[in-house]
């Protein structure tokens, strides 16, 4: 009777095994660079796939390094998704020596004509795309198509639920536009640190003044502290924006020096760049866009 029952036992562990095996082999393991591209793959993915962001949100990715747990994450993916156009520069070296995942760069079909040069390094491109909706669905379009070219029996399911979240991206779209062009348009221009929002200010119609170029491994000093503080004062901007992955002191000093000139300027909150936000209605790519500008109209108008 206990032999009958230690085989009973044992093959049914072992069925559980096996379950649990053929449920892991059934995985698709996507890894994503950014909170951005995890946002955009979530809502076109299947039930099969697990979405795994490499940066965690905050973390800056123009300055991030690949540690060994990351690359470690990098080799066990089927699917690795990055933005391309430099902007995860450490990375892309990384990319490069592992074999195995497929490996998709979101910029590779985007006009070359609608892509903006950064302005301090005029042979670089801005990498900071997803806040222009038309090129963030290319990216979208893109990726699934990769996906379902690696997986076709996905594809229809893939598609489906692409169109659908372009369509809300639309919809959004349409909402940030229309809180956009409540601003007077004289006081639409967003001073920042780094230059994350021209594309932002392109699609919805405002300026951008910035510290540094589009990389905050560019440098900056007093020269162009100086600069802005006069621009900030001649032109009354009555805001000035901090951002959700670099340290607030720059626009303090800003703020500082316009306040020695006699002009009292407000610091807004922090506004999304490179990364999502940790809260409720900051942490979507879409909730990204609306919040920014909800968050601009309010200190502009």
């Amino acid at each position: 009777m206990r032999k009958v029952l230690f085989y009973l036992l044992f093959f049914s562990l072992s069925a559980c095994f096996m379950e649990s095996h053929d449920e892991d082999n059934n995985t698709i393991k996507i890894v994503c660079t950014t909170s951005i591209i995890s946002d955009w793959v979530e809502n076109i993915a299947s039930e099969e796939m697990q979405i795994i962001p490499l940066l965690k949100i905050g973390i800056d990715p123009h300055v991030y390094k690949p540690s060994k747990k990351d690359l470690d994450i990098l080799r066990s993916a089927d699917v690795i998704i990055y933005h391309g156009l430099h902007l995860e520069g450490k990375i892309i070296e990384v990319l490069k020596r592992i074999e195995g995942p497929i490996i998709i760069n979101a910029a590779q079909n985007y006009p070359k004509h609608l892509i903006i040069s950064d302005p301090n390094f005029p042979a670089s491109t801005d990498p900071h795309v997803w806040f222009d909706v038309d090129l963030s669905k290319i990216a979208i379009s893109t990726i699934t198509e990769e996906i379902a070219n690696k997986y076709p029996q996905l594809k229809e399911v893939l598609e489906s639920n692409k169109e659908e979240y372009l369509t809300y991206i639309n919809d959004i779209a349409i909402q940030v536009k229309q809180i956009i062009d409540s601003i007077p348009e004289k006081q639409r221009t967003v001073v920042t640190t780094h230059d994350a929002l021209s594309y932002f200010g392109r699609s919805f119609g405002f300026n951008v003044k910035t510290l540094q170029g589009a990389s905050t491994v560019s440098e900056f000093g007093l020269k162009e502290i100086t600069s802005l503080v006069d621009f900030v004062v001649e032109q009354k901007v009555p805001a000035i924006f901090l951002e959700n992955i670099i340290s607030p002191q720059a626009m303090l000093s800003v703020q500082k020096g316009c306040k020695a000139k006699g002009f009292e300027v407000k610091i807004g909150p922090e506004l999304l760049s490179d990364s999502l936000g940790d809260k409720e209605g900051q942490n979507t790519y879409t909730g990204m866009l609306l919040f920014n500008a909800q968050t601009i109209a309010e200190y502009l108008r």
